[in-house]
Formats: structure tokens, sequence, C-alpha cells
């Protein structure tokens, strides 16, 4: 019964991550997608608003959990017994990226296996970064959300973004 697990910031969740999802669900037993945390970046929503927003956007995939993550992605994928990572790639910086992000992880932990899902075209250019830009000038997102993100920032939350 394989299981894998998707891990992103999801700040917010995206059309682009939701494709990935599904993908995703087809292709193993469980999925399990964690919101994690990124040094690297200031996350502009709550872990526990990014995670509701996935609960919802997931009902429909039976087979998928959502929860956040606390720690290294290596230990959220042991804590669900998982021996795969699930990645998506839009160009060539997302390639660098997982790249060295996959080979840190087997360094970690190689029982584990990344694989890397191409994104659609349709969705290249949605990133959670251009989201919050799009906030930012008070203009429609709904192309780019699933319908709870769009439904929830519907009621002024954007205005609070920097």
């Amino acid at each position: 019964m394989p299981t894998a697990i998707f891990c992103g910031a999801f700040d917010p969740v995206t059309n682009g991550h939701m494709d990935l999802i599904e993908r995703a669900s087809k292709l193993f037993d469980q999925l399990y997608v964690f919101v994690a945390p990124n040094s690297e970046k200031h996350q502009v929503f709550t872990a526990e608003r990014r995670l509701a927003w996935l609960e919802q956007a997931c009902i429909p995939y039976k087979n998928v959990s959502c929860r956040i993550q606390k720690g290294l992605t290596v230990d959220a994928a042991k804590s669900v017994h998982a021996k795969y990572l699930i990645r998506g790639m839009r160009n060539s910086q997302d390639f660098e990226y997982e790249l060295n992000m996959a080979a840190m992880n087997r360094s970690i932990d190689d029982s584990i296996e990344t694989i890397c899902l191409f994104t659609k075209p349709e969705h290249m250019f949605c990133s959670s970064s251009n989201v919050r830009e799009l906030l930012r000038y008070h203009l429609d997102i709904s192309a780019f959300v699933p319908d709870c993100v769009r439904m929830d920032l519907k009621g002024g939350y954007h205005e609070n973004i920097e």
C-alpha cells in the first residue's frame, strides 16, 4: 500500500497545487498533504488557515489527508510511513531547487524517493507569490485558487497583506 506526502507552504493553496494533489492521489493509496514551514519565506496566512483551506479543497479526494508539518520533510514522511515525496515543477528554477532538495533528503534518508510531477501548462505561472501580489492590488484571484480560498479572502483579509 504505497503512501506519499506532498509538502508545501500553500500560502495560499493554488489551483496548481490542487492539480498536483489530484494527480498524486490517483498514483498512491494514501496521500498526506503537509502545510510545511519554510525558514526562507515569511508566511502571510497562518498554518491553521492554510490547513483549513487544504482540508476543504481536498474533500473530493478520499485518500488525501492534510496535516501541519513539524520538522523536516523526511520526518513528516516517516511519521505517516510514506516512502515517496511528491514535488511539482513549473520551470527550470523549480528544477534546480527540487534537485537540491531531493539530494539533501536522500542524504538524510535514502529510503525515501522524490517523485516530481510537471505542472500542466495552464498552471505554469500560478504561484502563491503571484496570488499574494494580486491580492495586494485588490485584483481577482478566482482563476488561480480553489473556491474555498477565494470565498474566505473575499471578506477583505487581503487588505492586511503588506
